[in-house]
């Protein structure tokens, strides 16, 4: 660690707490084992802590004294993490290995989620042997539920800043960002050759733009870094590349919240703010729960330049839901000069009777969210029309959209 930025771990923000924050939250642990280091026992004895009854094992009573007699019912579980670095460096077969005797006799007080190491997607060839090496050394035994791969927009091996950039360094990261729907694909029909029916899905448990350091909000806040507009538009490219292969993917998590990679917060002292990735994900929550619909795209890739040179993005990213007659239409327009006109009409006999939208953007590409301007970059109503049943509106360049349409 840094000089003065290390401490004792006072384990203060235990099990316990971390299963208050959760339902505080509304949202359902995720716990992984240490497979590094630890052993079957350690995590079996774990499981049991969490899950188990009351009265029915020393552990299980053991909670309760601490606090808490009713069981968390912990479904989803790790089966380690980042195996191949800093969780073992482990090869994929010793890994598989390893799976096998961390799962064998699992204690399934309440019907498991059992996630497996995945692959690093975002190494130079997608890490896709990790995967094959995986699966082979599982042949025989029960597939993993959920095959975790990480996909970091990793900038660290370049001088892009996180809050000072130009147009070619903005493209740059878009591009890194859209190679995620490559990796999926490639993962996903790798994992096939072993598991035709697809009982694995992917995980997509950590994602994010990552930066070179030297931004950070203050000294001990290691990883901190600022987040702009152009990581607001590549979140919205990211989900919507979640919702076009929902059938593939059980979870997509960004793995930090607060100070961190992708942050969706910065908070120092009494200072706090939203970053503007945290509204695309508010703007995104229609989707949540919802049915996946297809979206048919007219408008033409977008010829960029970044780094490496020549590149393509989607001129408009998108994606759509249905739920209780209400449909969720997302855009993310990448492009830094222009501008799309959209004209959206509902497939079938559907037709849309009123709709509104939201948009963020902001003239300036590397507008941010600071403590000292909390509210620079925010949500803002987006005009739309609908007329004879087609929804019409226009998607601002560096922005990104979402439509609610009523259908009569």
């Amino acid at each position: 660690m840094p000089r003065g930025t290390d401490a004792t771990e006072t384990n203060q923000f235990g099990i316990h707490e971390f299963m208050r924050l959760c339902r505080l939250v509304g949202a359902q642990p995720y716990v992984a084992a240490n497979v590094g280091s630890g052993t079957p026992k350690e995590f079996h004895d774990w499981v049991s802590y969490c899950n188990a009854p009351a009265g029915t094992l020393t552990l299980a009573d053991e909670r309760a004294a601490n606090g808490d007699r009713a069981p968390f019912g912990v479904q989803f579980w790790g089966v380690g993490n980042e195996s191949w670095g800093c969780g073992g460096t482990m090869r994929p077969g010793e890994y598989a290995t390893q799976y096998r005797q961390f799962v064998t006799q699992f204690p399934a007080y309440t019907t498991p989620f059992l996630v497996a190491t995945g692959p690093r997607g975002h190494s130079a060839d997608g890490d896709i042997g990790w995967t094959t090496g995986f699966f082979e050394g599982i042949r025989g035994s029960r597939p993993p539920d959920g095959f975790s791969v990480h996909y970091y927009t990793d900038l660290r091996p370049t001088k892009i800043k996180a809050g000072d950039f130009n147009a070619a360094e903005w493209y740059e990261v878009l591009l890194r960002g859209a190679r995620l729907e490559k990796v999926i694909g490639d993962h996903w029909n790798e994992i096939g050759k072993f598991d035709q029916q697809h009982r694995t899905r992917l995980v997509i448990d950590e994602w994010g733009v990552w930066y070179p350091p030297g931004e950070e909000i203050a000294p001990g806040y290691i990883l901190s870094q600022p987040i702009t507009l152009r990581d607001a538009v590549h979140t919205g490219m990211a989900f919507d590349i979640f919702n076009r292969h929902a059938g593939k993917i059980a979870m997509a998590n960004v793995a930090q919240t607060i100070n961190c990679i992708h942050s969706l917060f910065l908070a120092l002292g009494d200072k706090f703010c939203r970053t503007p990735a945290y509204h695309i994900f508010d703007m995104y929550r229609p989707h949540m729960g919802a049915q996946q619909v297809p979206v048919t795209m007219k408008v033409p890739d977008l010829n960029v330049t970044g780094l490496a040179g020549a590149g393509r993005l989607p001129g408009l990213s998108s994606s759509a839901s249905i739920r209780d007659r209400r449909l969720t239409l997302t855009l993310t327009n990448p492009s830094l000069s222009d501008a799309v006109a959209v004209r959206a009409r509902l497939a079938g006999q559907a037709r849309a009777s009123e709709a509104r939208a939201t948009v963020l953007t902001h003239a300036d590409m590397r507008a941010a969210n600071t403590l000292a301007q909390p509210d620079e970059v925010k949500p803002a109503p987006l005009a739309v029309r609908v007329q004879s049943g087609a929804i019409e509106f226009s998607v601002p360049k560096q922005s990104v959209v979402a439509v609610e349409v009523a259908m009569g």
